[in-house]
């Protein structure tokens, strides 16, 4: 194993809520929370990440975050199996509010402030692209990808692709191939291939 990343004892060490196997976490990621944060099986997690719950987090299995995604917030969040956080992607289940005629920031007493917090979830084979921002409340369905640069701040229908600012669909996505190629592998670790 690559020495960068954690060994299973460092990990068990940060009390994780729950811990599957093969779960890769590079070291150099800032985790505030671990006790709300349970990692499926197969889940890479690259370096310069930033996790801060003080909401539940639940990442399911074989489920890659890659480098400098932040996943931020008071809420529960969701990211089911298979789901690909691309790099320096934000997922946010809480929020200031910057237009509320109040003060944004958590070094002000809560009576100044107007935070919206609210669940995100995010559907098994869902792709959030590079740098996109998915808000409090955002809802992106089973098989669903969000292009680069992209902000979602409500549902995203099941496999379809969404682009922009706000997030739109564009297009439609493979559902039925990716779903085989899921069958396949399911089909090749059983067999032990």
């Amino acid at each position: 194993m690559n020495s960068d990343f954690l060994s299973r004892e460092q990990l068990e060490q940060r009390g994780f809520a729950d811990l599957g196997d093969d779960v890769l976490l590079h070291s150099s990621c800032v985790i505030v929370g671990a006790e709300r944060i349970s990692i499926g099986s197969h889940v890479r997690i690259d370096p310069f990440c930033i996790i801060s719950m003080s909401g539940q987090l639940q990442i399911g299995s074989r489920v890659h975050l890659s480098g400098h995604v932040a996943i931020l917030g008071g809420s529960r969040i969701e990211i089911g199996d298979f789901a690909a956080v691309s790099h320096g992607a934000k997922i946010l289940s809480s929020s200031d509010s910057f237009s509320a005629g109040c003060i944004a920031g958590p070094m002000v007493p809560e009576e100044f402030r107007r935070v919206m917090t609210e669940p995100v979830f995010i559907g098994r084979h869902a792709v959030i692209g590079a740098n996109a921002v998915v808000l409090p409340g955002a809802i992106i369905g089973e098989g669903a990808t969000i292009g680069a640069l992209s902000l979602v701040k409500s549902l995203v229908e099941p496999w379809t692709v969404n682009a922009g600012i706000p997030s739109r669909g564009i297009g439609l996505r493979d559902r039925s191939g990716t779903l085989a190629c899921e069958q396949l592998l399911v089909r090749m670790e059983i067999d032990g291939e």
